[in-house]
């Protein structure tokens, strides 16, 4: 499926929100499950982050009135699949292109 430059951009920024919101998760102390060498779960964060939002599957609420949960009709999940192997590359394509080069220089030089 051919993609417009607005919904690239919108997978792009998505996907780069997605990435730089895990490495924050990694150096946050409140979640020590997620660690820089968790790189499966990582991975499976990923991905699921990655269907959440190609899918469209939302939440909205408080505490007071409740929470409520959108999940789109079958069809739109069906052809969400497509969107979430898009959503999915793009995640990996900027943590290959850029927070994962620089995680190796730091590692190897020592300092950034």
């Amino acid at each position: 499926m051919p993609e417009t430059g607005g919904e690239a951009l919108n997978h792009l920024t998505s996907a780069a929100m997605i990435v730089y919101g895990l490495q924050y998760l990694k150096r946050a102390g409140w979640m020590p499950f997620i660690t820089e060498d968790s790189s499966r779960l990582n991975r499976w964060i990923s991905a699921v982050a990655a269907a959440l939002t190609a899918f469209g599957i939302s939440a909205t609420g408080d505490a007071s009135t409740g929470w409520t949960i959108q999940i789109p009709s079958l069809m739109l999940l069906a052809s969400g699949i497509w969107e979430w192997g898009t959503q999915f590359t793009m995640q990996q394509l900027i943590w290959d292109g850029f927070v994962g080069p620089k995680r190796v220089r730091v590692a190897a030089g020592g300092s950034q």
